[in-house]
């Protein structure tokens, strides 16, 4: 009698013990599925508002009138009749210059939009912002809250008329968009297919050649070490030159391009993952303007110089 009241009892705890495990892993079943369910929404939702903020930016690319680039500037004349890249415009005498036709609707959307950054080959082809903070680190062209942001100035730097190194900012997007692309220049071979970036101010369409591509980092205040994102504009050219000679120590390949003083620089900034706090950046110079004309001889220079 005892036996089978001890073996009822067993039996019974084992339905107990087997009903307790099995609630166990029901729950965490539950649990697991719960979460990869809301994990998945929310990387879906994620990934569709990266789409939508890209396609905005397509669409503002999308309303630019094609046109080549001329490089020829609208600064402020004396009576003269220059190029905008768009049509001919007749200056007064510091009358201030005109926005680029291509760029006039775009500014008057959103007016910290100084330029516009493109390069061929990449899906870099977007306006370029300018506050006195990082706001478009974390909002789009219309100020709205944005995980892709726009390209930004670094707020240390001057635009009309800019400084001697201009630092735009960009998000290192996962999805391939924003500055993502500039990590395809680690590579000689695109570089030596794309060796040229476009960036227009609102004012003029310019060309910059590259100098220099190579990773860094961002480094504590008192580290002693060459710190590329602090330098901004060239007091002399012995600051200018050092400058110069230490990112081309970086760079991963000789470009065959340098600078000098008085040439205007463009850094291009974004995240790389090689290190905490890594940074991939792309240095160019603006391009000289070519002569309109060439002559085969030293006098015809000297004269065709004169009379432009």
């Amino acid at each position: 009698m005892h036996d089978n009241n001890r073996s009822e009892k067993r039996t019974k705890n084992e339905k107990q013990r087997h009903m307790r495990r099995y609630r166990i892993s029901l729950i965490l079943t539950i649990s697991f599925g719960l979460t990869f369910i809301i994990s998945a929404t929310m990387l879906v939702l994620h990934y569709a508002q990266l789409a939508r903020e890209d396609k905005a930016l397509r669409e503002l690319a999308a309303a630019i009138p094609d046109a080549n680039i001329t490089g020829n500037s609208t600064g402020n004349t004396t009576g003269k009749s220059v190029s905008t890249g768009d049509t001919e415009v007749q200056l007064q005498p510091n009358q201030p210059p005109a926005i680029l036709e291509r760029y006039r609707k775009l500014h008057e959307q959103n007016t910290d939009m100084v330029g516009w950054i493109r390069i061929d080959g990449t899906r870099i082809n977007y306006p370029v912002m300018y506050t006195g903070d990082d706001f478009y680190l974390s909002h789009g062209f219309d100020k709205k809250n944005s995980k892709s942001g726009v390209p930004f100035i670094d707020k240390r730097c001057t635009v009309n008329p800019f400084g001697t190194n201009t630092i735009i900012y960009g998000h290192h997007m996962r999805n391939g968009t924003m500055f993502a692309d500039l990590l395809k220049y680690a590579d000689k071979e695109f570089f030596t297919e794309h060796p040229i970036i476009q960036f227009d101010t609102l004012y003029e369409q310019q060309k910059y050649e590259i100098i220099a591509v190579f990773r860094s980092q961002i480094y504590n205040k008192n580290d002693e070490v060459f710190k590329f994102y602090n330098f901004i504009n060239a007091d002399n050219a012995t600051a200018f030159d050092e400058y110069i000679n230490n990112i081309e120590e970086l760079s991963l390949y000789d470009t065959g391009v340098t600078a000098s003083y008085g040439d205007e620089l463009l850094t291009l900034v974004t995240c790389s993952y090689h290190t905490r706090n890594g940074q991939f950046v792309v240095v160019a110079r603006k391009q000289k303007e070519q002569p309109l004309f060439k002559t085969t001889n030293r006098i015809g220079d000297i004269l065709l110089s004169y009379w432009l």
